[in-house]
């Protein structure tokens, strides 16, 4: 059996811990950093967990679910040739 298909599962499986990091990382910082309130820019105001009043600018993901999505893919294209290239032990004929 090729070893490529093994590097590629362990590459996928790196790129989708580095995808869900860089998005908990997003999250974190989004919901870390609240704007001041204005009543001219009209963002939803929302009460945090102290009691006072905060805003938020609209979300942007990042790149952390193009990462998920793109070690998703490599993940299945390495176990798609995992199973195209295993061979069974074979059975002696007595």
């Amino acid at each position: 059996m090729s070893r490529l298909p093994l590097a590629m599962l362990g590459a996928a499986a790196l790129i989708m811990i580095l995808g869900c990091a860089v998005l908990a990382y997003t999250v974190t910082d989004y919901l870390d950093s609240p704007l001041a309130i204005s009543s001219t820019a009209g963002l939803p105001v929302f009460q945090s967990s102290d009691g006072s009043l905060v805003s938020y600018d609209t979300f942007q993901p990042g790149v952390g679910p193009s990462l998920i999505t793109t070690g998703s893919l490599l993940m299945f294209a390495s176990l798609f040739l995992l199973a195209v290239l295993w061979r069974g032990r074979r059975v002696s004929d007595r």
